[in-house]
């Protein structure tokens, strides 16, 4: 991915509801864990309600970034999980918001980025790194 890193997340899934639905399955998965980067760092805790289809699952991120300096960031992503080759792992692509009153950490309130990365359901953990994209040259 090309931009500018905020930051990365190493995430382990706490909690896990299963609910079959009509159109697959919806998962409500807690997660837990650090966020490290140059713009970005603390703890994370989240809630993905995921729909589990056969061939990917849709994403619906609600989550909290509690900073080093005590700031609370609101996250919210989107996005999509693809199965891989390797037994229990996904590749993860996400557009990520911010919603903050911190005056710190005002830039994210107008920030959209892009969230790659990989789950692992046999370890129950996940990875992703938080990019702005570079804008394009004019």
């Amino acid at each position: 991915m090309q931009g500018e890193l905020l930051c990365e997340l190493k995430l382990k899934i706490t909690d896990m509801l299963t609910i079959p639905v009509p159109e697959g399955i919806r998962f409500n998965v807690e997660v837990a864990g650090t966020v490290r980067g140059p713009k970005i760092s603390g703890t994370f805790k989240a809630i993905d309600y995921v729909l589990g289809r056969a061939d990917y699952s849709l994403l619906h991120v609600h989550g909290v970034i509690t900073t080093e300096e005590g700031d609370l960031i609101y996250v919210e992503a989107s996005g999509l999980s693809t199965p891989t080759d390797q037994l229990g792992r996904s590749n993860i692509k996400e557009a990520v918001t911010y919603k903050t009153a911190s005056e710190k950490y005002a830039w994210l309130n107008t920030t959209l980025a892009v969230g790659e990365g990989h789950s692992d359901i046999t370890t129950g953990e996940l990875y992703l790194k938080h990019f702005v994209p570079f804008k394009p040259k004019e």
